[in-house]
């Protein structure tokens, strides 16, 4: 009895597109942690109680483009442009020494941008750091409350790092607990309440940056890279055993790492003008490849990893317009790649779901894969007429 090679696994593979693709959402519940916003305070033994307040302007106060223009501007621009955060934040971060209102005072600010595209994204944040000077001494407690009214990147960590203590203590702010509760900037510890979610938020913001490269690349194939999806899917569909389809993929994904590499490294360059249009030309040549060739032929493997190197140049291109970590760079371009590969396996895994139970059908070409093919190689010819024509 003929058994069904992809029937088994169906479920199996149903699940890992499910779990994949949340991938493509989590800058919903990531980025929060990733932008989330920082208040800072400094007691000394001697002189003013400094604040610094870390917050990605360019996702809640004012505009990515806003932002983008104040970041640029001269320090004298930056103070007339700036006048509407002032405010806001001087209504919506209010201080208490010893229970009576304080006014916090503005000294100095960064505003860091690497460009547009990276403020845009939450995935990389550009977190603007404002110092203030508040009058509290250490024989003071303090509390910070946020405003009702109040919109900051959620959740917002309080940081205190008081003199004569050896370790910080930590309050964790949402839009449903806005107060931090008084806390003496005395020495002692004695008694002093532990916040156990401010304490995990802490600890993961080590590992959640890393985690970020792994969405963003993930997120360049689902749901931001259409055409590289076309270009998986085109590979899918000539491909009747799962071998040759993952020595394909396999193929592609190494060429297109090595690229990217290249690229990213400074060693390659080539405009983005050449590259997209070939990308698009790539797609129409497997999805043509796919309707005329009767089988897999043996040099198709070279002509995949040919493409490879093309689409890494092409995800270079892209990364190029978000900012990368100098002091992490090779991890954060190693953990991107693996973002991307999850991607392309997420595509697989999906095709595989939806159609994997026809493959061994005597219709499955005509009724599925020959459409789809066509479908494939018009999108292609119509990105490289878009992309070299207008």
């Amino acid at each position: 009895m003929k058994t069904n090679m992809w029937g088994n696994p169906q479920r199996y593979l149903l699940r890992l597109v499910f779990v994949l693709a949340a991938l493509a959402f989590t800058d919903i519940s990531s980025a929060h942690m990733l932008n989330m916003t920082h208040i800072e305070v400094q007691t000394q033994e001697t002189g003013p109680t400094k604040i610094m307040v870390r917050i990605d302007l360019g996702q809640s106060l004012m505009s990515a483009e806003d932002y983008w223009a104040l970041a640029n501007a001269s320090y004298a621009e930056q103070t007339m442009l700036m006048q509407n955060v002032k405010a806001q934040l001087s209504v919506g971060l209010q201080y208490e020494v010893d229970g009576t209102p304080a006014l916090s005072t503005l000294q100095s600010w960064e505003f860091p941008a690497a460009s547009l595209a990276a403020i845009e994204n939450p995935l990389t944040p550009q977190m603007a750091t404002l110092t203030y000077h508040l009058n509290a001494s250490p024989r003071d407690s303090i509390s910070v409350n946020l405003a009702n009214n109040f919109v900051v990147p959620w959740p917002c960590l309080l940081r205190l790092d008081i003199a004569g203590r050896e370790l910080p203590v930590s309050r964790l702010l949402t839009p449903y607990d806005r107060n931090s509760g008084s806390v003496t900037l005395q020495g002692a510890t004695t008694g002093e309440e532990v916040d156990i979610g401010a304490l995990m938020v802490s600890a993961s913001q080590a590992w959640l940056p890393s985690l970020s490269w792994v969405v963003i690349g993930f997120q360049h194939i689902i749901p931001r890279g259409l055409d590289h999806i076309a270009f998986v899917l085109g590979l899918f569909f000539l491909s009747t055993g799962l071998r040759p389809l993952l020595l394909q993929v396999t193929g592609f994904t190494i060429a297109h790492s090595l690229t990217l590499g290249l690229a990213m490294y400074g060693f390659v360059s080539v405009p983005a003008a050449i590259v997209e249009p070939l990308i698009a030309a790539s797609i129409v040549y497997v999805a043509l490849d796919n309707l005329y060739a009767s089988h897999l032929a043996p040099f198709r493997m070279l002509v995949v990893c040919a493409f490879g190197l093309l689409h890494g140049l092409g995800f270079a291109a892209v990364l190029q317009d978000i900012h990368m970590p100098e002091e992490s760079f090779a991890q954060a371009l190693l953990l991107f790649n693996v973002g991307v590969e999850l991607g392309q396996i997420a595509v697989i895994a999906g095709a595989f779901a939806l159609v994997g139970a026809f493959r061994s059908r005597s219709w499955y070409s005509s009724a599925i894969a020959h459409p789809a093919t066509m479908g494939i190689a018009g999108a292609g010819a119509y990105w490289l007429l878009k992309r070299t024509v207008f």
